[in-house]
């Protein structure tokens, strides 16, 4: 990729990082007296604690996603997990921390994967309180250390990069019901990207959302977001986004969404490499949900927020998500989606291409096992970001939660 990597250029030093990712995490417990301000009591809550371990082998034929020189990684990842929460009919809150071991093994003779050995962190907190008759006050926190590059843009999956970073967002927000039809939504978040050699960055992002309940399936949305995100030397920017957007209940078990609207996107002056944006949006949406099966259909079309340098590109992306489970405990998973990047400041298109299936079965409450494959393309039409790489995964999961327990006979 054309991008500008500040890593290359001149290595960080200690003054320059952080003292620790993990600072970024109290960051959310500033908001945490908000929630006191109301009686709030636990004594009578239900509480819950749910204990986990994951445990995957992975096998990937090009696991530096190159387009020549491929190199065949085995992987083996071990994730266990700890879920604690408490629900009262007024408040909640859930803590879920969960470290990743991961550790690679490769056929190559140039190339040592063991070097991107790594353990990983997900952390998150989740506040709600509804004292107020009409008000919902939340505030989430989620931390996650990791090396994968879809973890800060969705459209970025694709991406090479290995390199470790860390990931923390605060947003707290408020939720008013009035007026019989009408409810408020007020957001902020504060998110932090931490990079082990490159260059980190900030943002702040402020939402409203105005939505009228037309009736009991359908309501219309006004919203409006703006951020800035803030770089030490790549170009800042500043973007506003204005969507309408339409919901209906088309069932008990299938949703429709329909929004569009104009984003503006303006980077810092005197920067080499970029170039403002505005446009239209879109984002068209399908969404079903029952006790035995899920679906996600979507057509949606925007910027993507984050780059490693300036490679910020126009996406039009379908995605097709569905999974099914069987009286027998059996669930089958399928997974595409379809991805064409039209880059701003270079001449350059990518199309991705991204489909995978996988079949779990749940031999009993406390125990799983899956299978699961996936194959992704990207067809560039710049010289060496071309590659296609097939994922094949195996995983056992054991969960033991103690309400399970507790409410057994």
């Amino acid at each position: 990729m054309q991008n500008v990597r500040i890593g290359e250029e001149r290595r960080y030093t200690p003054d320059d990082k952080p003292t620790g990712y993990f600072k970024y995490f109290y960051c959310g417990l500033v908001f945490l007296p908000l929630f006191l301000i109301w009686p709030v009591t636990f004594a009578a809550a239900e509480g819950d604690i749910t204990l986990s371990l994951d445990a995957q082998e992975r096998f990937s034929d090009n696991f530096y996603r190159r387009e020549t020189d491929k190199t065949r990684v085995y992987a083996t990842i071990i994730k266990p997990g700890i879920t604690a929460g408490a629900r009262t009919d007024w408040n909640s809150i859930l803590f879920a921390y969960s470290p990743t071991f991961n550790l690679y093994i490769d056929d190559s003779d140039s190339i040592d994967a063991s070097k991107d050995d790594f353990v990983g962190h997900e952390l998150t907190l989740v506040a709600k309180t509804t004292s107020f008759d009409r008000f919902q006050l939340s505030l989430t926190e989620r931390f996650q250390e990791t090396r994968e590059p879809g973890s800060y843009d969705s459209l970025l999956k694709s991406e090479a990069e290995r390199e470790k970073y860390a990931i923390n967002r605060v947003s707290p927000f408020l939720t008013c019901d009035f007026a019989g039809k009408f409810t408020a939504i007020v957001a902020y978040r504060y998110e932090v990207y931490d990079y082990e050699d490159s260059e980190d960055s900030n943002e702040h992002r402020g939402y409203f959302t105005l939505r009228y309940h037309l009736d009991d399936r359908n309501s219309l949305e006004l919203e409006e977001q703006y951020w800035q995100r803030r770089y030490p030397a790549n170009p800042d920017y500043d973007s506003s986004q204005t969507k309408l957007i339409f919901k209906r209940e088309l069932s008990d078990f299938l949703k429709c969404e329909i929004g569009g609207g104009y984003h503006n996107r303006k980077f810092e002056s005197g920067k080499a490499g970029v170039k403002d944006f505005d446009g239209f949006v879109y984002r068209l949406a399908l969404i079903g949900q029952s006790d035995l099966s899920r679906l996600f259909f979507s057509l949606r079309k925007n910027l993507n927020d984050f780059s490693k340098g300036t490679a910020y590109f126009d996406a039009q992306r379908v995605t097709l998500d569905a999974e099914h489970t069987f009286p027998d405990k059996l669930t089958c998973t399928l997974g595409s989606y379809y991805q064409e990047n039209d880059y701003e400041a270079a001449p350059r298109k990518d199309v991705i291409r991204d489909g995978s299936v996988g079949i779990k079965y749940r031999m009993v409450d406390w125990l799983s096992a899956g299978l699961y494959y996936e194959y992704i393309d990207r067809d560039s039409n710049i010289k060496g970001e071309s590659y296609s790489e097939n994922k094949v995964y195996v995983a056992i999961k054991f969960e033991y939660s103690s309400a399970e327990r507790q409410w057994q006979p």
